[in-house]
């Protein structure tokens, strides 16, 4: 069986609600879903020195790109890999819970400007519960430390937590526009075996510290 967190937009924050998924059934297939004015690729502008061929958007080469993501006492030193949309409009994540996407038309670490989106699955049939099931207990105040390519790190409180209907996530959290912010984004509610999805999208929002 398999689990897909539907990424798009809509405005309007929503209520946490306990996972009620199955973390030895859900498949790591996790279809993320973008806002329909977003682009799934980004413009050739210089390359993603990790994993995947990504390009950055033109405004991003100024920093270095994510390559780790730890919350002490909370999640493990995570590895990041650069993502960017498949040709159905999905987000194309690394298919183990054990590592995390990142979009790189946002924003990357230590920018002005922008959101910095990190998605990853909630578990799979194979693996089971990822580390991503942790941010359903994370406090608020929690700092997350994200590493960058160019040997500097990056902190963010965690400031908020919200819960979204699965495909209905706000379309600013795609954009390297607003006030620089971090979000971290993974499946949450009910598993419906038969449709293979999850209810609900779990995101939790930091700013720099």
């Amino acid at each position: 069986m398999g689990g897909h967190l539907r990424l798009t937009a809509e405005p309007g924050p929503g209520r946490l609600t306990a996972w009620a998924g199955l973390a030895g059934a859900a498949s790591a297939a996790l279809a993320l879903f973008l806002p329909a004015a977003t682009p799934t690729a980004p413009p050739d502008a210089g390359t993603v020195p990790s994993g995947g061929g990504a390009t950055a958007p033109a405004g991003a080469v100024a920093h270095s790109p994510p390559v780790t993501l730890t919350v002490p006492g909370h999640v493990g030193r995570l590895p990041v890999d650069p993502v960017t949309g498949t040709g159905d409009g999905a987000l194309d994540l690394p298919p183990s819970p054990s590592r995390i996407g990142w979009w790189v038309l946002g924003a990357r670490p230590g920018a002005a400007a922008g959101t910095l989106l990190l998605a990853g699955h909630l578990d799979s049939a194979e693996e089971g519960p990822g580390p991503f099931e942790a941010l359903h207990s994370l406090p608020i105040g929690a700092l997350a430390h994200v590493a960058a390519a160019d040997g500097s790190r990056h902190t963010y409180r965690i400031v908020a937590r919200r819960t979204y209907r699965a495909g209905a996530l706000p379309g600013d959290l795609f954009s390297a526009e607003g006030r620089p912010r971090l979000a971290l984004v993974t499946c949450a509610g009910a598993f419906d075996p038969e449709e293979r999805v999850y209810a609900e999208n779990l995101v939790l929002y930091g700013v720099p510290a």
